[in-house]
């Protein structure tokens, strides 16, 4: 199914790609997932290969299920707000660079 109609639809300034490593706007090669969210094709491709594991209930995920949850993180006298990524299932965040390979 053609999705050039989401071109004309979302404005440019609100067409942002949803992969957390991306967050660029979104001028050609433009992807819709089941539940709205729009990415390009080639980072909806790599969220679909990049697996994350759970530590609180050992469920696995991709990143297209990632949550991220905003946390307060202190550096010496400054506080600044991040972004971690949090499981789907239970909420407990996970350790971001250390996703895990599926076993074939």
């Amino acid at each position: 199914m053609s999705l050039r109609f989401l071109y004309v639809k979302i404005p440019a300034s609100q067409r942002i790609c949803s992969y957390y490593r991306c967050q660029h706007p979104i001028l050609r090669n433009i992807a819709r997932t089941s539940d709205g969210r729009i990415w390009h094709y080639g980072c909806l491709s790599d969220a679909r290969e990049e697996h994350h594991k759970c530590q609180g209930c050992f469920s696995s995920f991709d990143g297209t299920e990632a949550v991220w949850s905003e946390q307060e993180v202190g550096k010496s006298d400054e506080f600044q707000m991040r972004f971690k990524l949090c499981c789907p299932n239970c909420g407990v965040q996970v350790p971001e660079n250390k996703p895990f390979q599926v076993e074939a």
